[in-house]
């Protein structure tokens, strides 16, 4: 049992024995000085011991800790001290062996740190050499041992020296030349020994001949490190390339004849054989070859950084030198040394993975003006082949600089710039489709505007001219088509308010930049200019002119989300560039004489307009200096209707010259005017949707009662093939499904394009924005169908039962009888009923074609509706206060309960819902002249409650009678008993009629609304 003994125990507490029974304890003095000395010197180890332990640790704090301690403790000046360095010197040494944790890491700051201790003393015991041989023999693995024992104490050696490097004590002056000349051989022998320590010596060489320290060596010993590197033949590898510039860099030093170029590996006649060096591939260097390492490069060398930056520095000297920006160096290195290698179509899978390695770091390196340089094509197309499939082995490596791409453009919009024209020079215009990322979008998005410029230049030469056999039509088109789909995109990258470069000119108005003006006027010369064949090969087809018109129409689209000032003077602009050429240079091939006319009127109307918006003041500075803004954006509109052929486009320019002529002295021009935009939301076209409501916006406050009968006449037409008839009475049937397919050219399209999907995927940024409006229809559509899916089916069974009759009829009731199919019927019966067949089956395609015209009609007349009430929530939320407002009560609750749509009755229910909230908000309520208006209005809100209907239909008629009475009630407080007697009696034909289709929260909400109405007063 331990601690069991035959006599009086005796424990031993820190070395001292415990005293037996009866004795006392010796003092320390009493103990022999060799016995205390020993007794010491334990004490101590046991804190080496610790902080050799904490130097291994993964944590960097405490290894730095640690390191700091075990200097401090070396520092104490005794007559251990020298013993005690020389031991710890042996320690971290070995120590740096070991893979444990972070123990290389650690032992080899506390060496350094240890070094410029002990070599501060300047005692005889540390010399340089000595260290050196020290660190040879503590490194050197001996017996038979595995390779990866091996490879430890090589790189245990590697972080000796490096440490020894670090220290600085070889770059003194006091240390001898022999022993330098030790050091750096050691070094070297080290480098040429493996191949993959030549990189990690090759690196930390360079590192210290870089360093402040390395800076000030002597030329004798810089001198001595040539020499080695030059005995070894190390020049023709990756780390000597890196050491040649080095030393090229510096005054006074001879470096070998015949290895490489007087201009050094950079030199153009050098590019073959450093292609080579930096694949590692074997090359002759004087009287030797080097040779391969054998293994793949996991990474790339430190030497690429090291001959990019050199190459950057070159050419940033030569543009300095001649004013302008070049790059020759760096792109020629990368096509012979990346591009043709790396990247080859017969490379490795290992050389592409590097190639994309040194491809994030070029990314990452290069300056602005070179980034675009690093895509060349071997570049490109290895990237979109392994982005292709997700199964390909370097699908993942691929993307990896293209992430750094990204990171760095948002950046800086230079890089971005560049980036993305170089993406568009190589005709990359489908890489994120191909790549699966959103590189170019995000290139886009962030690039400057000069850039852009010089994209939108390359897209127009591209589109002109694709770069296919003249005989090659139909990839022609194609071609075109994706280069204008391209524009679309890169026009809708940017924010609208990103589109203006945001600086006034002297007209007060921001000037478009050029890179969108070109845009612009491009996709105008192409679908409406006859352009030259020498100018456009192969010659610009119409299917080619359509698709130029329709991207221009949604260009224009996204240019009416601006501020109306700077969307007049855009459109104006493009306008103006569409007009300068002649009319013989263009013509309008269904145009009348009165419409040429009244165009060439328009140019000079336009110029007098835009003339008067810039007397009128700045944007912002009121109301008054808009309302020629508006009538020019409505001007520009109308002459596109011309040139798109559009067959009400004459009537509505005169329309419009007709209310610009009397604007200020005829209120009936707003009527007109009203007229002519509920013609514009009446075609399915975001387009015009858009110029409508920026329109209205400025002329709400100018809508007058017969322009506000006019939009609630359209919420009052049965949806339904007659009240479509009604509502266009003054159009033929044919004439309409003409225009319709005419108005496709640039309208009908247009829509599809907002949301048209290109090789798969949706043209820009935003174009779910741009679609909202055409979504929301479908879902309306979708909905309205599902409410009738079961009338039409009854439909149908009577459709088929009335067919089986008439076919009965036709065929006779006694063959029908006899052969239901028919088939004993001979020649001559067959003959007999073809006429009454062709009848039937006339009719029923007749029936069929009625119920679809009927279903198309309900769809037209519903969209119609929900855009009138996209232009009433406009007028809502800026005509609040006005008396006029209070018309639309009364048709909107109606509209509710009539229509098919719920989603148009939600729509409804909202604009009197931001009517009464808008309201509410600015304490602000529309004044009546008189009580009368007022009661009229809520008595017929008390009706339509008996109407009947869904719960938001009575929750509008609730909601709106509330109002009514809060108005009625701040005009005249008196007013409240009437009121109460409306109410009052409203309940009692509820309370009566059991049948009745008032619901009772009505009288509820009017209880809840009297008792705050009362607090407030």
């Amino acid at each position: 049992m331990a601690g069991a003994t035959n006599g009086p125990s005796t424990v031993v507490t820190n070395g001292h024995k415990r005293p037996h029974d009866g004795e006392t304890a010796q003092s320390s003095e009493q103990i022999h000085p060799s016995r205390k000395r020993r007794l010491d010197y334990s004490e101590a180890d046991a804190q080496f011991a610790r902080m050799y332990d904490e130097l291994a640790d993964d944590v960097q704090a405490v290894r730095l800790a640690a390191a700091g301690k075990l200097v401090r403790a070396l520092s104490t000046t005794s007559d251990a001290q020298i013993p005690r360095l020389q031991s710890a010197l042996a320690r971290l040494i070995k120590g740096l062996c070991s893979g444990r944790k972070a123990a290389r890491l650690g032992f080899s700051i506390a060496l350094a740190e240890v070094l410029r201790l002990a070599f501060g003393l300047g005692v005889s015991e540390f010399t340089l050499a000595g260290v050196t041989e020290q660190v040879g023999k503590l490194t050197t693995v001996e017996g038979n041992v595995s390779g990866q024992e091996k490879r430890d104490y090589l790189i245990g050696r590697r972080f000796a020296f490096q440490a020894i490097l670090q220290s600085d004590v070889g770059a003194s002056d006091a240390v001898p030349q022999h022993d330098f000349q030790a050091l750096i051989g050691a070094v070297v022998e080290q480098m040429a020994e493996k191949p993959w320590m030549r990189r990690d010596c090759g690196a930390m060489l360079y590192e210290f001949l870089a360093s402040r320290a390395g800076s000030q060596l002597s030329p004798e010993r810089l001198q001595t490190i040539i020499d080695w590197l030059s005995a070894k033949a190390l020049w023709k590898t990756p780390e000597g390339v890196a050491l040649w510039m080095l030393f090229g860099a510096r005054p006074a030093i001879r470096l070998p004849v015949g290895i490489w170029d007087k201009k050094g590996p950079l030199a153009k006649s050098e590019r073959h054989v450093l292609s080579k060096v930096l694949q590692e591939v074997p090359v002759e260097d004087g009287d030797s070859t080097t040779t391969s390492s054998g293994s793949r490069q996991a990474a790339p060398s430190f030497a690429w950084s090291v001959i990019m930056r050199a190459m950057h520095q070159s050419d940033k000297a030569a543009s300095e030198h001649l004013d302008m920006p070049i790059t020759e160096n760096f792109p020629t290195f990368w096509a012979a040394c990346v591009d043709q290698t790396l990247f080859n179509e017969n490379a490795s899978s290992e050389r592409k993975a590097l190639g994309f390695q040194i491809l994030g770091l070029a990314i990452s390196s290069a300056p602005p003006v070179a980034v675009g340089c690093v895509f060349s094509p071997n570049v490109l197309r290895c990237i979109m082949a392994q982005r292709a499939d997700s199964q390909r082995y370097l699908f993942e490596a691929a993307k990896a600089p293209l992430n750094q791409l990204i990171s760095r453009a948002k950046q800086d919009s230079a890089v971005a710039g560049n980036a993305a024209s170089s993406l568009i020079h190589a005709g990359a215009i489908n890489f994120d489709q191909a790549t699966k990322t959103k590189t170019m979008d995000t290139l886009l998005t962030h690039a400057d505007h000069s850039k852009l410029e010089d994209a939108m230049d390359t897209l127009k030469t591209m589109i002109l001219r694709p770069a296919l056999k003249a005989e090659d039509q139909g990839n022609a088109e194609n071609a075109r088509r994706m280069i204008a789909d391209f524009v679309l995109t890169v026009v809708r990258s940017r924010k609208p308010a990103e589109l203006f470069l945001g600086s006034y000119g002297t007209d007060y108005v921001p000037t478009p930049p050029q890179w969108l003006r070109t845009a612009l006027n491009f996709l105008a010369e192409l679908g409406y200019w006859k352009l030259d064949k020498a100018l456009a090969s192969p010659p610009i087809s119409d299917a080619t002119r359509q698709v130029c018109r329709q991207r221009l129409s949604s260009l224009i689209g996204h240019v009416m989300k601006l501020p109306l000032a700077q969307a007049s003077r855009t459109l104006r602009l493009t306008v103006e560039h569409l007009r300068s050429v002649s009319e013989k240079s263009y013509g309008y091939p269904a145009a009348e004489k009165e419409v040429k006319a009244l165009v060439r009127k328009t140019d000079k109307r336009m110029q007098d307009t835009s003339l008067k918006s810039t007397m009128l003041g700045a944007p912002g500075s009121g109301k008054s200096e808009d309302v020629p803004r508006a009538f020019v954006l409505l001007y520009a509109m109308a002459v596109l209707q011309v040139y798109n052929e559009d067959p009400d486009a004459g009537l509505a320019l005169q329309d419009l010259h007709d209310c610009a002529g009397q604007w200020d002295v005829d209120t009936q021009s707003v009527s007109t005017l009203i007229e002519l935009l509920l013609s514009f939301v009446s075609k399915q076209s975001t387009l015009y949707r858009k110029l409508a409501e920026q329109v209205f916006t400025t002329f709400a406050a100018n809508l007058t009662p017969e322009g506000l009968q006019s939009m609630l006449a359209v919420l009052a037409q049965r949806e339904n093939l007659s009240g479509q008839q009604e509502l266009f009475r003054n159009e033929e049937d044919e004439v309409e499904e003409g225009s319709e397919e005419e108005d496709g050219s640039i309208i009908d399209v247009d829509d599809m394009s907002d949301v048209e999907l290109v090789n798969g995927e949706e043209v820009g940024a935003d174009a779910s924005d741009d679609s909202e409006q055409e979504e929301e229809d479908d879902e309306e559509a979708e909905e309205d169908s599902e409410s009738e899916a079961t009338d039409d089916d009854e439909e149908d069974l009577d459709a088929v039962a009335a067919f089986d009759q008439k076919l009965a009829a036709a065929l006779g009731s006694a063959a029908m009888a006899d052969d239901d199919d028919g088939s004993d019927m001979d020649d001559e019966q067959m003959m007999a009923v073809e006429p009454a067949l062709q009848n039937v089956f006339k009719e029923l395609k007749k029936k069929s074609g009625q119920k679809q015209d009927n279903k198309d009609a309900k769809d037209t007349i519903v969209s119609f509706k929900n855009r009138v009430l996209d232009l009433l929530a406009i007028y809502v939320k800026a005509e609040y206060s006005n008396v006029l407002a209070l018309d639309i009560i009364a048709p909107l609750v109606v509209l509710i309960r009539e229509t098919t749509s719920k989603p148009t009755a939600e729509k409804a229910f909202a604009v009197l819902k931001q009517y009464f909230e808008a309201c509410n908000k600015h304490k602000a309520l529309p004044v009546l002249p008189d009580e009368d208006a007022g009661f009229a209005l809520l008595s017929a809100a008390h009706v339509e409650m008996t109407e009947g209907g869904s719960k938001l239909h009575a929750n509008a008629c609730s909601r709106s009678s509330l109002f009514l009475s809060k108005v009625l009630v701040t005009m005249d407080p008196a007013c409240y008993g009437r009121i109460v007697g409306m109410y009052a009696q409203l309940q009692e034909q509820w309370w009566k009629d059991p049948s009745s289709k008032v619901q009772s929260s009505v009288f509820t909400e009017w209880t809840s609304w009297s008792i705050a109405m009362r607090k407030q007063t």
